[in-house]
């Protein structure tokens, strides 16, 4: 199997560019030709290492570039630009003739263009967020007469995907949401990257770890403030954040204001987070919406359980409540300050929960899962052949 996977970048070290590499890579080392075809990478370097076999391409059509230039000529740039998208990757369709060619639902704006290319090629269609988050309607919740105004936009933004042979999702959840633009739908979970063979059954560290991009999406505002209600009756417990974004000097001063300083620590990612996983008691996501918060099966994995908002989507697809770690309703800053204090002080209880909740990741096993995905392409190619 030939596949071409089209992707905005590989610059970032988030939990979306990483499962793709994962995924391509595993497919490379099974015997399948995988091409990799960016398009605002520039001079970047790829966050993530690639099997040699893999050939790289940038079509040096960075759109980013264009949110600088007044309305209507960013209109007319963004024209010339996206003709420009489509007739270099119709050069590198060419010359690779692929049997599958994926992107993801991150590339929306130029799916047109993708499905439109002169190819033999099934196009597959991936989704790493929620699709809510997606569309424009969920920035006008407070104005009815302008989100009315950006539904119609969404449901015509959307019409592409059923242009595609298959979307593939990541929870049940997401793909009900997205039923309502397409019908060729598959919900499948993303990989862990690795499952240790060992851990330490018994650790105590004292220790809170969360591992996110320093973004409004993931909520560390929410993890701060719960930490603040709980901190000073646990002086020897710590929390560490490791990420990066756009928010980093907000969380700094946050942080300051409540006197937190020596208690949170934002740290820089890190290539050996599966480690800093071990070294913990236990992980909280605080995310306001993920398309999968993967970063729960990899913390899972490592025995090290989860107290996880029930957001869109995902904490309720890997954790069982009371079982492998701790739902806390969506949003509720006070009620994750309770679940995370339970954790502290139940010391025991937590550990068998980690047991259980390495024991849960074992499901997402890379050549578990991948052979999910793997099975999902070729599929759809014998669909594709039979029409």
């Amino acid at each position: 199997m030939n596949i071409l996977f089209v992707i905005k970048s590989m610059a970032v070290r988030a939990g979306t560019e990483r499962v793709i590499s994962d995924k391509m890579n595993w497919l490379a080392e099974h015997g399948h030709r995988v091409s990799l075809v960016t398009y605002e990478q520039g001079n970047h370097p790829l966050a993530f290492s690639l099997h040699p076999d893999i050939m790289v391409n940038d079509l040096d059509t960075r759109f980013f570039t264009l949110s600088v230039l007044p309305f209507y000529r960013r209109i007319f740039e963004f024209y010339i630009m996206r003709n420009l998208f489509a007739k270099r990757l119709q050069r590198i369709v060419d010359e690779t003739n692929p049997d599958v060619i994926v992107t993801t639902t991150y590339s929306l704006k130029l799916a047109t263009d993708i499905v439109r290319l002169s190819t033999k090629a099934c196009n597959v269609m991936e989704s790493h967020t929620a699709c809510f988050s997606v569309g424009k309607e969920q920035d006008f919740q407070d104005k009815p007469v302008i989100k009315f105004f950006a539904k119609l936009f969404d449901k015509w933004y959307f019409r592409s995907v059923s242009s595609f042979d298959l979307l593939i999702v990541l929870t049940d959840g997401d793909g009900k949401d997205w039923s309502r633009y397409t019908d060729n739908i598959k919900v499948i979970p993303n990989p862990v990257t690795y499952y240790p063979e060992e851990i330490d059954p018994k650790k105590i560290y004292h220790r809170i770890i969360c591992v996110a991009r320093l973004t409004y999406q993931k909520g560390l505002d929410m993890l701060v403030d719960a930490f603040a209600k709980i901190g000073g009756k646990y002086p020897e417990w710590h929390v560490d954040i490791y990420g990066d974004g756009e928010d980093k000097e907000k969380l700094f001063a946050q942080i300051n204001r409540l006197g937190l300083d020596d208690k949170i620590n934002i740290l820089p990612p890190t290539n050996n987070i599966y480690q800093e996983y071990q070294n913990s008691d236990f992980y909280v996501l605080s995310s306001r919406y993920e398309g999968y918060p993967l970063v729960l099966n990899e913390a899972m994995s490592c025995g090290t359980p989860c107290v996880a908002f029930r957001c869109k989507y995902g904490p309720e697809d890997a954790i069982v409540d009371k079982e492998s770690g701790l739902l806390v309703k969506d949003g509720d800053v006070d009620e994750l300050s309770k679940k995370m204090e339970w954790m502290i002080v139940h010391g025991q209880e937590r550990l068998e929960m980690g047991k259980k909740a390495r024991l849960s990741a074992a499901r997402y096993k890379k050549d578990v899962v991948m052979q999910a995905w793997e099975q999902a392409y070729l599929s759809v190619m014998k669909t594709n052949s039979n029409h």
